[in-house]
């Protein structure tokens, strides 16, 4: 199996690489990304000449720049060599315009998520880089336009799966509830919703918009729908909307840069050897 070349190879011209051969181009792509000393510092990917294997269609042997740059630096944009067919996150050149949610609604959104996260974050910003979200905040409310703007096309993917492919991610699981939730979520509904509860509730209780609310009644409101309410079995549009956002703004936070830094993630890189973990075992859970 390890020499079987890909079907989608068999009657193209060329010969096609086998999956042995793709591996250890790629094992060798990282022992020498992992060793450079500097960024930029690993021999260049060997260029493709006429006659040389070949790969099925959107898959590309390693370059060993792109490993080397994208595993050992520290910046949010990395540079974009001339030709890459690699996508890279590029830096914008004007504001963000949210796809799914309405320019007005944006602010309400990053407001929520501000209160999520939490103000302390407030105290230990990063300097602004040109090009990228200002703050945690408003990256993590951009992800969550994200995920709103592409939900009605995860959903149609979804509900077109063959039944094959279905079973196995049922499989993977080991309960068809992730899937199904895949096929009907809408978290465009949740929003649309959620911002309607929110408004009417604060025109009821305070008079006023949302965002003209003093923070401290923003936050009241805020806690009436959230995991802290008194009654945690009552459901409307408010908790629907906020347990979506605290899912999301956690998801946003802890897969970004700033997020990953918080926990220490070690992926991302190279290692002789395995970092380990540096949390202490608890003897009441292991027995010990």
């Amino acid at each position: 199996m390890d020499d079987a070349k890909n079907p989608i190879d068999e009657g193209k011209p060329g010969a096609a690489i086998t999956r042995r051969e793709w591996l250890l181009s790629l094992g060798s792509a990282v022992v020498l990304a992992g060793t450079s000393g500097a960024p930029g510092e690993a021999a260049p990917a060997q260029a493709a000449t006429p006659g040389a294997s070949t790969l099925p269609p959107g898959l590309f042997a390693p370059s060993l720049d792109h490993l080397t740059h994208a595993l050992t630096r520290d910046d949010p944009f990395l540079p974009i060599p001339p030709g890459a067919e690699t996508e890279y996150v590029r830096p914008r050149s004007g504001p963000f315009v949210p796809q799914a949610l309405a320019r007005e609604e944006f602010p309400v959104i990053r407001r929520l998520v501000e209160i999520i996260l939490g103000e302390d974050l407030k105290n230990s910003e990063e300097t602004p880089v040109s090009g990228a979200p200002a703050s945690i905040y408003d990256e993590v409310s951009e992800w969550i336009d994200l995920v709103v703007s592409s939900a009605p096309a995860v959903r149609k993917l979804a509900l077109n799966l063959p039944p094959e492919q279905r079973a196995l991610a049922v499989a993977f699981f080991g309960t068809d509830e992730p899937v199904r939730e895949l096929e009907t979520f809408e978290p465009e509904r949740v929003c649309r919703e959620g911002l309607g509860w929110l408004a009417e509730e604060s025109r009821r209780r305070f008079a006023k918009d949302f965002l003209n609310a003093a923070p401290a009644e923003q936050v009241e409101l805020v806690s009436s729908v959230s995991d802290a309410r008194p009654d945690k079995a009552a459901t409307s549009a408010g908790t629907r909307f906020y347990d979506f956002l605290k899912a999301e703004s956690i998801r946003g936070f802890y897969t970004s840069r700033r997020g990953l830094k918080e926990i220490d993630y070690k992926g991302n890189a190279f290692y002789a050897e395995s970092p380990g973990c540096a949390l202490t075992p608890d003897p009441q859970t292991t027995g010990g």
